[in-house]
């Protein structure tokens, strides 16, 4: 994930072709065309997506590209 901590980025697109763990990112609200802000990198990834956190360790973090808002 290229974001720094506190950016907003929008979700490009999830990059794995594993329908399990396309179904779970997606569960989490983690759709592609969706903004996020990068709350926490340590010890796991901490996402705001919407009014909601979502935590993911780094073996989720990795199938999810992001456009950094400009």
């Amino acid at each position: 994930m290229d974001l720094g901590v506190g950016e907003v980025g929008r979700i490009a697109e999830l990059t794995t072709s594993d329908r399990k763990i396309v179904a779970i990112l997606m569960r989490l609200g983690i759709i592609p065309g969706i903004s996020i802000r990068l709350l926490r990198k340590k010890p796991a990834c901490i996402l705001q997506v919407g009014h909601s956190k979502v935590a993911l360790d780094y073996d989720l973090a990795m199938f999810i590209r992001i456009y950094p808002r400009k």
